[in-house]
Formats: C-alpha cells, sequence, structure tokens
C-alpha cells in the first residue's frame, strides 16, 4: 500500500496547484476568497476516499464532496495469477490511482475557481 500522502502531494504538484500540508490536510488556493480542504477519509482502518471542503475566507465552508476510490476508474492488470494468488487478491486492497483521484477533484475544485479573462475576452 502506497503513502496516500505523499502520493496525492505528487499528483497536486503535476498540475501545478499550490499545496500547503497542515494537520492531516491539504489546502489549496481556488483563487479570489475560496479555498479548497482535502482530506483522506478512512473506513475500517483503511483510506477509502477523499474529501473536498470549499472554504470562504469570510463565511467559511459553502461546499462538500466525497470521491470514493471506488469511484475511480480501475486500472487493468496485466499478467496471470495462479490459483494461489486469488486467495490473496481477494483480502488485498486496490492502490487509487492518484492522478485518477487528482483529475476528480479538479473537475469539481473547478467550478469555484475564478474564471481565465483571457478566455471571456475572446468570446
Amino acid at each position: 500500500m502506497g503513502n496516500y500522502k505523499e502520493d496525492l502531494l505528487g499528483a497536486l504538484r503535476r498540475h501545478s496547484l499550490e499545496a500547503v500540508c497542515l494537520g492531516g490536510g491539504y489546502y489549496l488556493r481556488l483563487g479570489g476568497a475560496f479555498l479548497a480542504k482535502a482530506a483522506f477519509t478512512h473506513s475500517g482502518g483503511y483510506a477509502d476516499g477523499l474529501r473536498l471542503t470549499v472554504i470562504n475566507r469570510s463565511s467559511g465552508p459553502v461546499d462538500s464532496v466525497t470521491i470514493h476510490f471506488w469511484e475511480l476508474p480501475k486500472a487493468v492488470e496485466n499478467g496471470s495469477h495462479s490459483h494461489e494468488d486469488d486467495a490473496f487478491l481477494r483480502v488485498q486492497r486496490p492502490v487509487p490511482d492518484m492522478d485518477a483521484l487528482t483529475e476528480k477533484a479538479l473537475e469539481y475544485l473547478g467550478l469555484f475557481q475564478e474564471p481565465d479573462n483571457s478566455q471571456a475576452a475572446s468570446m
């Protein structure tokens, strides 16, 4: 099982997002008066999703959503497994694709970001 926090931070940096890690959560600047907080959710002792909360700096939380790992596209594994490996695969938790998780998070956070003025001027 990978280190989710480091994997998520790496994925955020690949998308040129500033992220500050404080108290088990990440804070991201969305522009204007909005910030976002991202924190992993846990069930049964395992991380099972990412909770995103959009925060207005002056009035507090605006909206929140949880992206569960089971909502992400499944990675296709190549290779064959023996019958003995089948028992192991049934109890092992799959490692989520952090790039896919980041893409889903960006779709949601994009709703709260300021529109790009250069695109608005060309319309």
